[in-house]
């Protein structure tokens, strides 16, 4: 009997390896790559605090919505708030007016954070760019922006001041 994966063309080593698999095998080598200096820069910092300091915009953000961006809980997205202003890398306040809301802001260590954690993605792109070519490198950009499907929402949010 012919196997599925000898049908497709694929290569006996990657027999069993579907597609969430494969996926989450990049998502680990980008992640490895962002913290291969990250601890001695930026110490406690995870993959998910990275992307979260990304997420708030330079003119703040209200808890509430970024936990609706980020696909997190009010609660989750507030412990992690908590955990980058413990050590400097955020800052939140009331607003005036509805004590309940709390804005949330980058401090000068959280930018810094940022910008070391878009240069380690960076890396890692030009490094796939290299070994794909960068006609693969921006079909597979293309074919993940289709998979994911529409993004407006996140574009929108990401290109926020």
């Amino acid at each position: 009997m012919t196997s599925v994966n000898a049908l497709s063309g694929h290569a006996e080593g990657l027999r069993g390896l579907h597609i969430a698999g494969l996926l989450g095998l990049a998502l680990k080598r980008l992640r490895e790559e962002i913290l291969v200096d990250g601890e001695q820069q930026f110490p406690g910092l995870r993959v998910s605090h990275f992307r979260l300091l990304e997420l708030i915009p330079d003119s703040g953000a209200r808890i509430t919505d970024l936990a609706e961006i980020a696909g997190m809980t009010k609660q989750g997205l507030g412990q992690h708030v908590d955990y980058l202003q413990e050590r400097g890398y955020a800052e939140s306040e009331r607003v005036a007016g509805d004590r309940r809301v709390r804005l949330v802001r980058r401090t000068a260590e959280g930018d810094r954070a940022m910008e070391f954690s878009r240069a380690s993605i960076d890396r890692v792109e030009q490094e796939w760019k290299r070994r794909l070519g960068a006609e693969k490198f921006e079909l597979l950009r293309e074919t993940l922006v289709e998979v994911c499907g529409p993004l407006d929402e996140e574009l929108e949010w990401l290109s926020r001041p």
